[in-house]
């Protein structure tokens, strides 16, 4: 899927283990879902190729 300038971003949940509770950071699984996480923002997504992997 090819996301361009100025689409939106799909919708989806992020997940987030915490091992050790801190400020703002619970135990446990945490999951978010994206679009109330950006909604009225602009964000910017870059990606990098994994290490040793051929490019």
């Amino acid at each position: 899927m090819a996301i361009k300038v100025g689409d939106r971003l799909p919708s989806g949940t992020l997940n987030e283990f915490i091992e050790v509770e801190r400020e703002g950071c619970s135990v446990g699984p945490n999951t978010f879902k994206v679009e109330e996480m950006v909604k009225g923002k602009r964000i910017v997504i870059f990606g990098v190729p994994g290490a040793f992997t051929p490019t």
